[in-house]
C-alpha cells in the first residue's frame, strides 16, 4: 500500500525553531509595536492609505511560507511502497472434516461436537500465514467445500457456513474422504502435504476403505494427522431424565493405524480445550519455514515542495522591487 513518508525526517525538527521565529515575529509586531512618528490622529493614516500600503504588511508571509515549504522539501516527502515476496509456499493442508448426525453430541463446549470443531478449525486457520488451506466435509459422502488457497477469510467462512444438512448424515465415509483430500494434492510439488482428519466415528460407509486410501497417501507423501473427537462413551439423558451411558461409533486404533501408516500423529480430543491443544500440537510438528522478502519502493515527492519554495521566494523579491519599492 502507498503511503506519504519522508525520507529525512529528522529535518522536520527544524519546525521547532521555525514555530519560535514566528512567535516571535507576532509578539514583536503585536504586542511591542511603537510608532516611528507621533500622530495627532488616526484618520491621516487612513486617509492615505493605498492597496500597497495595506497589503505591504502581510508579505513577511510570503517569507515564512516560503522557508515552510524549504524545511518540508529538505526532508524529503515522497510515497513509500512496501510489498513481499514468498520464495517458498509453506505447506499444503487438505481438512476433511466430519459432518455425519453423531457430531450434534452435546457433549462438548460451546455447544455440539461439530460447533466446536468450527471453533477451532477457524482459529487454526487465523494462524496460517504462507501455508495454503483446503477443505473436504464428510458422512455418507465426501464433498469439496474449497480447494488449496490463501484465501484464508474466504475458508473462514466457508467454515464457518458448514452445518448438517449439507450431506446425507447417516453415516460416515473416512476412506473417501482422505482419497477425496489426497487427490486435490497428487500433482502439487511443494515442501509437505498435509491432510488433518476430525471425526467422531468408525469408517462404515463409502467406495474406498481408510487403510487403502492411508497406504496410496504414504506412497504420495502425504501426512495423515487424524484427531478423534468425543468419547467411546457419553453420557446422555434417559426418557424419565435421567444420565445414561451411551456407546460412541469412535474408533480410535482405525485412526491411529491411519496416521501410523502415513508417518503421521492420532490425537482423541475430549473436549473443546483438548482439541485446541492437538491442533496447536499438529502445528508445532507442520512448522511452515517459508522465506519472505520484503521490499520496499519510494518515489520522491520533495521536487513540487522546493519549487513551490523558490516561486514564492522570488515572487517576494519581485514584489518588493517593482510593488513594494521603498525610498531610503
Amino acid at each position: 500500500m502507498s503511503e506519504l513518508e519522508f525520507r529525512n525526517p529528522y529535518v522536520l525538527l527544524l519546525l521547532i525553531p521555525y514555530g519560535l521565529m514566528v512567535c516571535m515575529y507576532l509578539r514583536k509586531k503585536i504586542f511591542l509595536k511603537d510608532s516611528a512618528i507621533a500622530l495627532s490622529s488616526e484618520g491621516i493614516i487612513r486617509k492615505n492609505a493605498t492597496f500597497r500600503t495595506v497589503t505591504y504588511r502581510f508579505m513577511p508571509l510570503l517569507r515564512f511560507i516560503s522557508i515552510l515549504l524549504l524545511i518540508i522539501a529538505a526532508a524529503r516527502p515522497g510515497r513509500g511502497v512496501s510489498y513481499s515476496s514468498v520464495k517458498n509456499l509453506g505447506i499444503d493442508i487438505m481438512i476433511a472434516l466430519d459432518i455425519s448426525g453423531s457430531m450434534s453430541t452435546q457433549d462438548f463446549e460451546p455447544g455440539n461436537r461439530l460447533t466446536a470443531a468450527k471453533n477451532i478449525l477457524k482459529e487454526f486457520i487465523a494462524l496460517r500465514k504462507t501455508d495454503r488451506i483446503g477443505l473436504v466435509v464428510f458422512a455418507r459422502e465426501a464433498y469439496l467445500q474449497c480447494p488449496l488457497t490463501v484465501e484464508y477469510d474466504i475458508i473462514r467462512d466457508i467454515v464457518d457456513d458448514i452445518d448438517f444438512g449439507v450431506v446425507d448424515s447417516r453415516s460416515t465415509a473416512i476412506g473417501d474422504a482422505i482419497a477425496m483430500s489426497a487427490s486435490r494434492m497428487m500433482d502439487i510439488k511443494s515442501r509437505s502435504r498435509v491432510i488433518l482428519l476430525l471425526t467422531d466415528g468408525a469408517n462404515n460407509s463409502g467406495i474406498i476403505d481408510p487403510e487403502t486410501a492411508s497406504r496410496a497417501c504414504r506412497e504420495l507423501g502425504i501426512k495423515i494427522y487424524t484427531v478423534g473427537i468425543g468419547r467411546k462413551e457419553y453420557m446422555r439423558k434417559n426418557f424419565f431424565g435421567g444420565m445414561i451411558a451411551v456407546p460412541s461409533d469412535l474408533d480410535l486404533d482405525s485412526l491411529k493405524k491411519i496416521s501410523d501408516l502415513t508417518g503421521g500423529k492420532s490425537y482423541n480430543a475430549t473436549s473443546g480445550k483438548v482439541l485446541w491443544e492437538n491442533i496447536q500440537d499438529i502445528d508445532r510438528l507442520e512448522r511452515s519455514e517459508a522465506e519472505l522478502r520484503v521490499y520496499h519502493e519510494f518515489s520522491d515527492r520533495f521536487q513540487v515542495f522546493l519549487l513551490m519554495s523558490l516561486s514564492i521566494f522570488f515572487l517576494e523579491i519581485i514584489l518588493k522591487s517593482a510593488v513594494y519599492r521603498k525610498i531610503p
